[in-house]
């Protein structure tokens, strides 16, 4: 799908990670984490959070990724595994 203006969601919080070179995008509506790389800005993944789900939280020491889920009192916690070296 094209990105145009009308189906153009505005983030809430980006996370990067420059070791992975990803970018962590969280939308609070509908509700998802975007995983994207920061060479070439395509959406590696999208994983579902909740609705509200707007704030996360990055550990570089980890590779976690937090989401905190206001609707259920509770947060989502994601773990990066770094690149395959070639």
């Amino acid at each position: 799908m094209a990105l145009t203006r009308k189906n153009f969601i505005p983030p809430d919080v980006v996370m990067h990670d420059p070791a992975l070179a990803r970018l962590y995008v969280a939308i609070g509506s509908p509700g998802i984490i975007s995983v994207i790389d920061d060479q070439s800005l395509k959406t590696l993944q999208t994983v579902p959070t909740e609705s509200g789900a707007h704030t996360i939280s990055w550990n570089p020491d980890t590779r976690t990724l937090y989401a905190f889920l206001p609707a259920s009192a509770g947060a989502a916690v994601f773990v990066e595994h770094k690149k395959e070296e070639k």
